[in-house]
């Protein structure tokens, strides 16, 4: 029977609890089992302490990581702030922050039981909203710029409707993606009536994963530019997507 281990995470963010959280989330896929969850307030975020059941310190700290962080990805879309986890131990990330987000215990109890619902049953826009936090907490706006397209590529791989346009390549599969949520071009959030943007984001993504561009001060220039636009593309459209999954009968006539 595998050992039960006390797991402290930090999470550093511009969040914050009033008062020491405790709650018990669902834990697992084989064997489920429920875990006390405690959470409480740090000078950079929250600390977070659960029950990680595993043969060794390392496992068990490894599955504290991906159940916690879970938990992060859909939280970091539903209030659209970034959320970093350490991956050695209580180790906060300095934020500089002096405005930050009271969450109450029925944000941490849903955030935790919307993504052990995502992480079994949608496992594709699980793994987008990883990439979206991703992009949220990177120092790198090249590396934010690629996971938040990431982000849109990997819903788009899966999800796009099978016909001669998306049989042209990812582009169009995106853009199918896009209309299926918010109908013709014209209404895209963000973006309307702009086709070629998808197509800029992904010449820069392609050019910078590939070398065809130099990564230079032009290139960090042009990406900085284009940064908030698709960050904030993402955003819409994952939390659109997922609203769409938890209401089907809304769309079913559109």
């Amino acid at each position: 029977m595998p050992i039960e281990w006390k797991v402290t995470l930090a999470v550093s963010g511009p969040i914050t609890v009033e008062q020491r959280t405790t709650f018990n989330a669902k834990k697992g896929s084989e064997n489920p089992f429920w875990t006390k969850i405690q959470v409480t307030a740090a000078q950079h975020g929250v600390k977070i302490e659960l029950v990680a059941r595993a043969d060794n310190q390392e496992d068990a700290n490894e599955a504290a990581l991906y159940f916690v962080g879970q938990a992060l990805d859909y939280l970091c879309l539903l209030i659209n702030l970034p959320l970093y986890v350490s991956l050695s131990g209580t180790q906060f990330r300095p934020v500089n922050d002096n405005v930050k987000r009271i969450l109450r215990k029925n944000d941490w109890e849903n955030c935790f039981q919307q993504s052990r619902e995502i992480g079994l049953e949608r496992r594709t826009f699980s793994r987008s909203i990883s990439w979206y936090r991703k992009a949220m907490v990177s120092e790198n706006p090249i590396d934010s710029f690629l996971s938040y397209w990431s982000s849109l590529e990997s819903l788009g791989s899966k999800f796009a409707q099978d016909n001669p346009r998306t049989q042209n390549g990812i582009i169009n599969k995106i853009c199918d993606c896009f209309d299926q949520i918010w109908n013709s071009c014209d209404s895209w959030k963000v973006i309307p009536n702009q086709v070629d943007k998808v197509n800029e984001f992904h010449e820069l993504r392609n050019g910078i994963a590939h070398g065809f561009i130099s990564v230079d001060i032009e290139t960090l220039k042009r990406i900085t530019q284009e940064l908030p636009i698709i960050k904030r593309l993402a955003y819409e459209f994952l939390k659109d997507w997922d609203y769409r999954d938890r209401n089907p009968e809304l769309y079913q006539n559109a």
